[in-house]
């Protein structure tokens, strides 16, 4: 089986928590504020490197290829490994993605709430650091570290 790689989730803010049960009720209480279901993923438990499909996933050398052109042209690359490095030590991660600033912002700080780090925008050519990593961060390779 190969390893589940986040091909580029372009307009999605994603966040770590510790807890899943603090994961899942952040992702109850974001789901009844309004946003659409395919707006909101909850990776978490024994199914979460699974459904990082919701992001954008593609399995195969055709990723590997992707992720060797997004090591060389973008500065997300890192921030991609340590998603799925979290989701590997079986840390939930919550994905939204909010076109609008303010609602953004509003579903950020629900996240931040309910105990939420490392949480990143992806945007079309950068990503907006909202939140960094608390606490000791997953090993990574030295070329991926920042």
């Amino acid at each position: 089986m190969s390893r589940r790689l986040i091909g580029y989730p372009t307009g999605w803010t994603l966040a770590v928590l510790d807890d899943e049960d603090a994961a899942r009720a952040a992702h109850r209480e974001l789901a009844a504020s309004g946003i659409d279901a395919s707006d909101l993923v909850l990776l978490a438990g024994p199914e979460a490197p699974a459904q990082l499909d919701r992001l954008g996933t593609n399995a195969g050398m055709a990723a590997r290829i992707r992720r060797a052109v997004q090591f060389v042209t973008m500065d997300q690359l890192p921030d991609l490994h340590v998603y799925e490095q979290a989701v590997a030590q079986g840390r939930p991660v919550i994905g939204v993605r909010i076109d609008d600033p303010d609602d953004r912002r509003r579903a950020v700080d629900r996240l931040r709430r309910a105990g939420a780090h490392f949480i990143n925008r992806f945007g079309a050519w950068h990503t907006e650091e909202i939140a960094g990593w608390r606490g000791r961060p997953p090993d990574l390779p030295d070329h991926l570290r920042r």
